[in-house]
């Protein structure tokens, strides 16, 4: 394989984008396309299952829910395994990341009901309403919609002015090789 098609097979295993779906009344919302060939990829379902998830609704401060292939979950048990025992961090983390979560099964086609917690956590009613998917390299996150483009539109416009100040984005890179 080329250098470009390793890069390409890199980069599709990456949750990229933003994408609005809304939640039907049946209170089922489908997972983006591209966020289900992540899943195709990374953790090989067998023909005609649907997808398996880790949701993290934990974290007070988080406005949104996170969402884990199976691999993705692996990793996080690993590096929170690696927290000393008994510690606050190994204790806030396994509040927020395994008692505020829940494994949630997608149908075939990619549609799931967000359970309680979720919809608690998002402030989801139950008739429709639009969520957006928003990529984050290994993991997603799952916003009430209107909550995204009121507090994190102007959240990244704001970082936006005070770390480019008009300069290309690329400058950000600058200290990367």
């Amino acid at each position: 394989m080329g250098q470009m098609e390793a890069r390409s097979a890199v980069a599709t295993e990456t949750f990229r984008g933003e994408h609005y779906l809304k939640v039907d009344s049946k209170g089922r919302v489908m997972l983006p396309a591209p966020f289900r060939h992540v899943f195709d990829l990374v953790d090989k379902p067998s023909a005609g299952a649907g997808f398996q998830m880790l949701l993290i609704y934990g974290g007070s401060d988080r406005p949104f829910v996170e969402g884990y292939t199976q691999a993705g979950a692996e990793d996080l048990d690993r590096r929170i395994s690696q927290l000393p025992m008994g510690s606050e961090e190994y204790d806030l983390a396994n509040a927020i990341f395994y008692e505020q979560s829940i494994g949630v099964e997608t149908d075939k086609d990619g549609r799931f009901s967000p359970p309680p917690q979720v919809r608690e956590k998002l402030d989801l009613p139950k008739d429709e309403v639009e969520v957006v998917f928003i990529g984050s390299k290994h993991s997603f996150r799952m916003w009430r919609a209107d909550t995204y483009r009121a507090e994190r539109k102007p959240a990244i416009r704001a970082l936006e002015t005070k770390l480019l100040a008009g300069a290309d984005p690329l400058s950000l890179l600058k200290n990367t090789v």
